[in-house]
């Protein structure tokens, strides 16, 4: 008769060869994946090809899923049974109807702004740079040393406004003939983006079921421990997600009307195209409003250079304004990811994704941050370090 040790010694025998066995198995894997590096490239370049239209459907429902998660909590909190029939339905029609609106908001007030500003600059440019050496002149006046800085760095001004005025021009034929070519991009893509939109709709009107269906795949494929941490981080993940996407969008629109306010008040030109542009990029944390200011100054600055200094001035007062008053009433904790880390954060996502990694880095790096600092916490109170000693 085996003893109740030798069987737990053939346990543990049995569970080393499975773990050795495994690894043996990842290594020639790995080993033969290296070897054959192209083709697996293409194969997962063949993968993902095929299922964009499914990350991009996730990716609708998702965003959807904020005004879609609002509605329902301002309209349909009552728990009458028709109520609950017609919730979701109803809810999505509305959802995508106020997304649709905003998108087609913005493109109405973008499209004409950016045409009239296109032949305004096309027109500004020339005289600008013509003008250039008469405002140099009462610069100089103004300030005698520039003079001697100014004559060192030997620059061609009437080069450089033809410079700018020749890529204008071509930048407004390229737009065309780019906006060709993005048709026929668009009728290429229509049958993903359909199957996109079909997918997010499927995913909003059956999310509940689509969790349920998940955390019983987890409790019955893992031990109940792991799929506690793991349902803990996918309900961590949704609400992080959920509070940036709303706190950034209500913030770029408070931002934006804010601008066009002031640019009104100050009598700014270019103020609608200017507060869109700095509305829009004010999305990318910490960096984007400035992207938009930038564009927005060189505008001006071909009108009136110093309402460009003062635009620029303006734009700051009101940055400081959001960052310290808005922006911690807008966020509040809900993120909890030190400026340092946004900032790796944003970089990071601009250079391998650009202005979409810029976006979704932040939040996945607050998610990352929180994990860190539990695990981090936990470990300090199993060793019950002294607090002092943290300090």
């Amino acid at each position: 008769m085996i003893k109740s040790g030798e069987c737990a010694v053939m346990e543990l025998s049995q569970r080393n060869i499975r773990k050795i066995l495994y690894i043996v198995i990842l290594s020639i894997v790995i080993f033969l994946g290296l070897q054959n590096i192209g083709t697996v490239m293409q194969v997962a370049k063949t993968g993902l090809g095929l299922l964009t239209p499914f990350f991009l459907g996730g990716a609708m429902a998702f965003f959807l899923n904020v005004p879609l998660q609002l509605i329902e909590k301002k309209f349909f909190s009552s728990r009458r049974k028709l109520v609950g029939k017609a919730k979701r339905p109803v809810s999505i029609i509305l959802s995508i109807l106020l997304v649709a609106a905003i998108v087609v908001l913005v493109i109405l007030l973008l499209v004409p702004q950016l045409e009239k500003t296109m032949e305004i600059l096309t027109t500004i440019v020339p005289e600008f740079f013509r003008g250039m050496p008469d405002w140099e002149s009462r610069l100089y006046e103004t300030f005698p040393d520039l003079e001697q800085w100014l004559e060192a760095l030997d620059v061609d001004w009437n080069n450089i406004g033809n410079r700018i005025l020749e890529f204008i021009k071509n930048g407004t034929s390229t737009l065309v003939g780019s906006t060709f070519s993005a048709i026929s991009y668009v009728f290429g893509i229509a049958f993903n983006l359909v199957i996109a939109f079909v997918f997010a709709i499927n995913v909003l009107a059956n999310k509940e079921r689509l969790v349920k269906q998940v955390k019983r795949l987890l409790y019955a494929y893992l031990p109940e421990p792991k799929a506690d941490r793991a349902v803990y981080i996918g309900a961590l993940t949704n609400k992080t997600f959920f509070h940036f996407v709303t706190g950034q969008l209500t913030e770029a629109a408070i931002l934006g009307l804010l601008c066009f306010i002031g640019m009104l008040i100050f009598r700014f030109p270019f103020a609608p195209m200017a507060s869109v542009l700095i509305g829009i990029t004010a999305l990318i944390p910490l960096f984007g409003a400035f992207i938009g200011t930038g564009i927005a100054a060189f505008m001006i600055l071909m009108v009136d250079p110093m309402k460009a200094v003062w635009f620029i001035l303006f734009i700051i007062i009101l940055q400081q304004f959001e960052g310290n008053v808005i922006y911690p009433r807008v966020m509040g904790n809900s993120l909890g990811l030190p400026a340092m880390w946004v900032m790796v954060a944003v970089t990071l996502g601009g250079s391998t994704m650009g202005i979409v990694g810029m976006l979704i880095f932040v939040p996945l790096f607050s998610v990352i941050y929180t994990l860190i600092r539990e695990a981090v916490g936990g470990r300090l109170d199993r060793k019950q370090v002294e607090r002092r000693k943290l300090i």
